[in-house]
């Protein structure tokens, strides 16, 4: 990274359910990080979360920070080097969007999940979970889900951990999508920037990401989405 790049720090941004964002996973990361970056989050939330995430890019936001960061609430990030692994990902690699789990391929099908419409192959990064007991319930342990190589350059990111280049989001007229709440917006998302030729990517970030997934591919909300993001992006 040449010395001239000023780390400014990195604005990360989350939308919760919950009172008091310092009840969330996330929120109780909050103080590791305080060198490196601030946060922003949206208490009492109940609207969908690309509407929120579009304003964050502005030019008010440009002027304080380079790479904004959208997190889910039950994500804890622990890692002490993030903010210059974002900035080596995005000013040396020239990625304009980060995750840290996606794939290099995407086949648009049933089920509409990443990592079921891209080949086993072409997958990309590591996130941590909790360890559970034989009756399911979470330990204080965390077990890797190694996905494949990263870095690597991707054509869909999963929505659990999101950096964008502010400036070149913006210079693209990047927006998310606001016909979708949460399910597949993320991949809704990295179809639209690859289209704006905006460059995404992994990278080595440390991750504990607390939720079991999707429990039914029959989820009447998931179902509703996925038949709306077929036939949007389906063609």
């Amino acid at each position: 990274m040449k010395d001239s790049i000023e780390l400014k720090p990195i604005l990360i941004v989350s939308a919760t359910r919950e009172k008091n964002f310092n009840d969330t996973r996330l929120g109780s990361c909050k103080a590791s990080l305080k060198t490196q970056a601030k946060f922003e989050c949206i208490v009492n939330n109940t609207e969908g979360l690309p509407k929120l995430y579009n304003k964050y890019f502005t030019k008010k936001v440009q002027d304080k920070h380079d790479i904004v960061v959208f997190v889910h609430d039950d994500v804890y990030i622990d890692d002490l080097k993030l903010r210059g692994k974002l900035y080596k990902s995005m000013f040396v690699d020239k990625y304009d969007v980060v995750g840290v789990a996606g794939a290099s391929e995407c086949n648009i099908k049933k089920p509409a999940l990443w990592h079921l419409m891209s080949s086993r192959e072409s997958y990309s990064g590591s996130v941590y979970h909790p360890a559970l007991t034989s009756s399911r319930e979470p330990t204080n342990q965390v077990i890797p889900t190694v996905f494949g190589p990263a870095p690597k350059r991707c054509l869909v990111l999963d929505g659990l951990f999101m950096a964008f280049n502010i400036r070149r989001a913006r210079e693209c007229k990047f927006k998310f999508n606001t016909n979708y709440s949460f399910h597949h917006y993320d991949i809704a998302a990295c179809l639209d920037a690859n289209e704006k030729k905006m460059k995404l990517g992994t990278s080595l970030i440390h991750v504990v990401h607390d939720s079991p997934g999707l429990a039914s591919l029959d989820d009447p909300t998931f179902t509703e989405s996925q038949e709306k993001f077929l036939e949007q992006y389906g063609q």
